[in-house]
């Protein structure tokens, strides 16, 4: 499928769209915690506007050719809409390994069936890369992630 889009009004459109999205996430805030991203929220919104702005007069047309099957982006699309959705109701550390496990089998199934002994390989992979993850953000960066069901 072939995509003619205005790589500049959606450029915009999606900034507008995220910082909208962050705008509103962050109400529960202390004041003075709340300053360094409001003000790179305001420099966000202000690019996206003068993105969106340039789209009009002087826009950038790019043809954009998403390969392989439509299908296959709107189930992953979808799932990773339900795994942000997971990570509050069942914690960061289940969600994304089910997720992960699941994102790997769907995608591999391209080249033909799973079987179970290539899923059982891959489980401690996963394992180790979502862990890495949590312990990342909760150790290094000192991020609190929402805890569920083991963690």
């Amino acid at each position: 499928m072939i995509l003619r889009v205005n790589t500049d009004m959606a450029a915009g459109g999606f900034g507008l769209s995220f910082a909208a999205l962050l705008w509103l996430g962050g109400t529960d805030i202390g004041r003075l915690s709340i300053l360094f991203p409001r003000a790179i929220l305001v420099i966000l919104v202000a690019f996206s506007l003068l993105l969106f702005v340039k789209g009009f007069f002087r826009p950038g047309q790019r043809s954009i050719e998403i390969s392989g099957s439509p299908w296959r982006l709107l189930v992953l699309i979808l799932l990773l809409l339900a795994w942000w959705f997971a990570i509050g109701k069942v914690g960061f550390v289940v969600s994304s390994f089910l997720t992960m496990l699941f994102i790997t089998w769907f995608l591999a199934r391209v080249e033909g069936p799973v079987s179970l002994k290539r899923l059982l390989l891959w489980t401690p992979i996963i394992a180790v890369m979502v862990g890495g993850f949590y312990s990342i953000f909760t150790q290094v960066l000192n991020v609190r992630l929402p805890s569920g069901l083991l963690f």
